[in-house]
């Protein structure tokens, strides 16, 4: 009996203690855990990272036939939708230079030199525009931010109709400058949420192909109007400008619906892709080191991107490469002045769209088929614009078509896009990315801006020293791309050399708390910039 009262109040006794090492216990164990654990935090990771380490685990192992189909089926599916957005790119950019031969004169006071500014104008929107575009892009979504500028977009190529005076088309096309100015890099920096480095570069020439045929679309409705026009069949007496311009608002808003429906801002909320499909995708871009998408505006990748070698070597090359950029614009005037009518004007703009088209798949089809590279394709793609302005300065007066011919060849490029993509997918850090895509166009925004300075009216109609600078911008920029793709080269080396040299290390144990709930993560999910990221190889 006493045995039993003496057990009970031992096992009462050593209960607390018991409890209390139990908890001591827990706690150690719990210090032990987030000693070796390091939470990282979420915005500091890509935005993907909680939805790919939650379900890498529930699907297929990403095999070369599923990486296959789930690549073209975000092809079809997103270059559906985004080829409209190149297509309306186009579209407005040739609207004005193709008024300049349907009367926009004698309905706006404006002279020559005026209609020049226009453009000027319209770059100087863009460029102030470009670094709050670049911002907002991020906060909002580049799905947001694309269809919201293509409603304002809608609106003033509706306003242009009403216009009177030369300041108030200054106006109008400044403010048009700026609704326009984040669109490329925000649908670039979209297509790279989707396809690797390496893929990158000829999907989104695919994508600028399209585009080009609206100018073809243009000319056959300009050539309409303007023989409508002179016939006196017009509806409602209104100028065949006019009527261009209405026609563009109403497709540009007929687009803009569609697009703010189905339009993705990453692999996430792409409504084509299951879970596992949005799962590989993310995976495919993971293991090029590169990431998808990070909302958050990082101030430090911004000075990174501005104190890079290589971002300042991209910036010059687009500012070169769209010095000539006004020739395209200026194209109907200059074969006016060879002698042919305004309506003969608009039927050779048939061609110049065509041959970019075949520019660009050529260009795309070297991408895909051959290891050129981004560097030697786009170095390649300036051949005939050299062409067309040796001819343009060697080709007798007398000879019309072969200056005909010399401006049809010269006036379109796939760099452009090339070198935009090229400073994209060679980039990782999304802000950085962000910030080196904006830095570009604001280059060539500026290079716009003196363009059409080179046009004045006193070279008329040779243009023989605006030609000359055409054709010596035509060459430097190739080397420009040759001197980049050796640069990076060289940096692909030493980052070799620098990893072969080191131990390897794992991964560690990081986490994200989200919310409560722990995600362990890997170095892939960290929005590091390509300095910050030895690992990630520059594609040349």
């Amino acid at each position: 009996m006493s045995g039993e009262k003496s057990s009970g109040v031992s096992t009462d006794v050593r209960a607390p203690d018991s409890r209390e090492e139990s908890h001591d216990h827990a706690k150690e164990v719990a210090r032990r855990s987030s000693q070796q654990r390091r939470i990282i935090n979420q915005k500091d990771t890509d935005d993907t990272s909680y939805f790919y380490n939650t379900n890498k685990n529930k699907v297929r192992p990403l095999t070369p036939e599923l990486e296959g189909k789930v690549v073209r089926k975000n092809f079809w599916y997103l270059l559906i939708q985004t080829w409209w957005i190149s297509f309306l790119i186009h579209l407005d950019k040739s609207t004005l230079s193709s008024a300049s031969t349907m009367g926009i004169f004698k309905d706006v006071q404006m002279t020559k030199n005026e209609y020049n500014q226009l453009f000027m104008l319209f770059y100087a929107g863009y460029l102030i525009a470009l670094w709050p575009g670049a911002w907002i892009s991020q906060r909002v979504g580049h799905k947001y931010f694309i269809t919201g500028s293509l409603f304002l977009w809608a609106l003033l190529l509706g306003v242009h109709p009403a216009v009177k005076t030369g300041k108030q088309m200054m106006a109008v096309r400044f403010l048009l400058g700026m609704t326009e100015s984040q669109i490329v890099p925000s649908t670039a920096v979209l297509h790279q949420a989707f396809f690797p480095p390496k893929k990158s570069p000829w999907v989104q020439l695919l994508w600028w192909a399209f585009g080009s045929l609206a100018n073809v679309l243009l000319t056959m409705i300009s050539y309409k109007l303007i023989i409508d026009d002179d016939n006196g069949s017009l509806t409602g007496s209104i100028s065949s400008w006019k009527w261009l311009h209405i026609i563009c608002a109403v497709l540009t808003f007929a687009i803009f619906l569609p697009l703010l429906i189905f339009l993705p801002n990453s692999p996430l909320d792409a409504k084509w892709l299951s879970v596992e499909e949005k799962v590989h995708t993310i995976e495919i871009i993971r293991d090029t080191h590169a990431g998808v998408s990070n909302s958050t505006f990082k101030w430090s990748q911004v000075r990174e991107s501005f104190t890079d070698v290589k971002s300042w070597l991209f910036i010059f090359h687009m500012f070169f490469n769209e010095l000539p950029n006004n020739t395209s614009q200026q194209l109907p005037l200059i074969i006016v002045g060879f002698g042919f009518t305004p309506a003969e004007s608009a039927l050779f703009n048939i061609v110049k769209p065509l041959w970019g088209f075949i520019l660009i798949l050529a260009s795309a089809t070297l991408l895909y088929g051959t290891d050129l590279g981004t560097g030697y394709t786009c170095a390649i793609s300036y051949i005939p614009c050299l062409i067309g302005g040796i001819i343009e300065l060697s080709a007798p007066w007398t000879n019309k078509i072969a200056l005909v011919v010399g401006t049809q060849i010269s006036t379109f490029k796939p760099s452009y896009l090339l070198g935009i993509s090229w400073a994209g997918t060679t980039t990782t850090g999304h802000t950085k990315k962000l910030c080196l895509m904006t830095s570009c166009i604001v280059a060539a925004s500026v290079a716009n801006m003196i363009s059409p300075e080179f046009w004045e009216a006193k070279y008329q109609p040779r243009y023989v020293l605006p030609w000359a600078f055409m054709t010596a911008f035509w060459f430097i920029s190739p080397v420009m791309c040759i001197i980049i793709r050796f640069y990076l080269q060289r940096e692909n080396k030493r980052r070799e050399q620098i990893l072969a040299q080191s131990e390897s290390d794992s991964d560690g144990d990081e986490v994200i708390d989200a919310g409560g709930e722990i995600v362990k993560i890997s170095d892939r999910d960290h929005d590091c910039t390509d300095r910050q990221n030895l690992k990630f190889i520059y594609p040349l």
